[in-house]
């Protein structure tokens, strides 16, 4: 298990936290949800078979290249 720190949005954080809540009883099990979920959205993607597809160019910058991507997969999950 790796121990790393993410920003979530905060009405993702309060869905998480309501989620662990309801499951588990308190907040202690935040890294299960979203570690299931995260599973999930991997298993529906294989499913669908979809990839994410951008072109790269020489100038794109990294932040650029970054959003690209982000842009591919809201399209592929529409």
């Amino acid at each position: 298990m790796v121990k790393t720190t993410i920003n979530l949005d905060d009405e993702i954080y309060a869905e998480i936290v309501k989620e662990s809540i309801e499951k588990y009883g308190s907040t202690k099990n935040i890294s299960k949800i979203i570690n299931q979920r995260l599973r999930n959205k991997k298993a529906d993607a294989r499913k669908s078979g979809k990839r994410i597809v951008f072109k790269v160019r020489e100038d794109l910058a990294s932040l650029d290249a970054d959003n690209e991507i982000r842009k591919g997969w809201e399209e592929s999950s529409k």
